[in-house]
């Protein structure tokens, strides 16, 4: 859970520009002042006077008359000013003066506005989870429930098999595979393939010695073993589910847990991992992402089956190794569609029916939205939606803002 005194940066200093500053552009339609609303998020105001509210660091202006500049709440005014000729936003905290008697205002740290709404992020933050190959065969799994359930709820009891190095009273967290994200060549030869795809499947942790798995085996080996050494595995998600108490050491490589709590029913071939110990720093600090991939995509959308709106969660086929880091914001883009023209080549114009590229036209790739990356792996990072005026959908574009 979030600590109630987590207090968001607004800005340690004053931002000075520079010639390598980027361009602030204000709204057409910006406010000279803005009180703070509850609910607000610094985003918000940020997009109240900005073009690109992830440029907020540029204009915000520490204001000394405050006691701690770091920190805006509900009710609080801000002003757009010029210092030397350039835009900034300053906090305005005073109040009149009560000739009766003295009164302080009472601020709790609970009401200081967020960088991004941290309670729609938290689940991510806490329960999602980025493994390698190596994690999983290296895993313990959940091999039977007590009295042979096929799910399990707290207080009952649930049997781990090749769990190591465990004593009796150690807690794990109790995880389930989700999806593998992949990146696959598209065109032939598929080593030198320039056009990539990238993949979300399910996935669950399996003997690589069944007759299916064999067959596959056999055939991304020797039938079609290019193009197979040529797909790359970006990782594999699992979502905590629940944590489990070792209550006895077996003899025979079955561990004995008792689930303590879980978010959903735990079942066979659930992982059983270490309770990760997630710290993140709740400081979010927005920023134009640097880094242009033209393989980053949407690769996963939450709760949604065909498209994510403002403020809802989605899955990017970019890491630490595609140079993406916790702030970045990125735009997203339709990507280009290719139809046919029909009003000057219909269905049955014969000069199309031997040549049907002729008929095709490419429509170009749309502007939908901005998202900002709250939490980043090796090759997959979550980021929340920020602004759009269309829904995000599956394998749009991540680009530069």
């Amino acid at each position: 859970m979030f600590k109630k005194q987590l207090l968001i940066l607004v800005m340690a200093a004053a931002v000075v520009f520079t010639a390598a500053a980027q361009d602030v552009e204000l709204t057409d339609s910006h406010p000279d002042t803005y009180v703070v609303q509850k609910g607000d998020t610094l985003w918000d105001i940020s997009a109240v006077f900005l073009k690109s509210p992830w440029l907020w660091p540029e204009i915000w202006h520490a204001n000394p008359q405050i006691e701690n500049p770091h920190l805006i709440y509900p009710g609080d005014q801000i002003n757009l000013v010029y210092l030397d000729g350039q835009p900034r936003l300053t906090v305005n905290r005073s109040h009149p003066t009560v000739k009766l008697s003295p009164k302080t205002r009472v601020i709790s740290h609970d009401d200081a506005v967020q960088t991004i709404p941290l309670s729609e992020i938290e689940p991510f933050l806490r329960k999602l989870r980025i493994l390698t190959k190596a994690d999983i065969d290296l895993a313990a799994y959940v091999v039977a429930s007590e009295e042979n359930r096929s799910i399990s709820a707290p207080s009952n009891l649930i049997y781990a098999r090749h769990l190591k190095n465990a004593r009796q009273g150690d807690r794990f967290a109790v995880v389930r595979p989700t999806v593998v994200y992949r990146s696959v060549p598209l065109d032939y030869p598929w080593e030198t393939s320039d056009r990539r795809a990238v993949e979300s499947l399910k996935w669950q942790k399996t003997s690589d010695y069944t007759s299916t798995a064999v067959l596959e085996r056999f055939w991304k080996n020797y039938i079609d073993r290019t193009y197979w050494e040529n797909v790359d595995i970006l990782g594999y998600e699992v979502a905590d589910t629940g944590v489990a108490e070792v209550t006895r050491i077996g003899d025979d490589e079955i561990t004995t847990l008792k689930l303590i709590e879980s978010t959903t029913e735990v079942k066979k071939g659930d992982l059983i991992l270490p309770i990760d110990e997630f710290n993140f720093d709740p400081y979010f600090m927005p920023r134009g992402a640097t880094t242009d991939h033209e393989n980053i995509r949407v690769v996963a959308l939450n709760n949604a089956l065909f498209g994510s709106g403002k403020r809802q969660i989605v899955a990017v086929s970019g890491g630490a190794n595609q140079g993406v880091s916790v702030g970045d914001v990125f735009s997203i883009y339709r990507p280009e569609q290719v139809i046919r023209d029909e009003i000057m080549h219909p269905k049955n114009d014969l000069k199309t029916l031997f040549k049907p590229s002729k008929a095709k036209v490419t429509l170009p790739a749309e502007y939908v939205g901005h998202i900002m990356v709250f939490k980043s792996f090796d090759n997959i990072s979550y980021a929340i939606i920020t602004e759009g005026n269309r829904t995000v959908k599956m394998y749009d574009y991540v680009r530069l803002p």
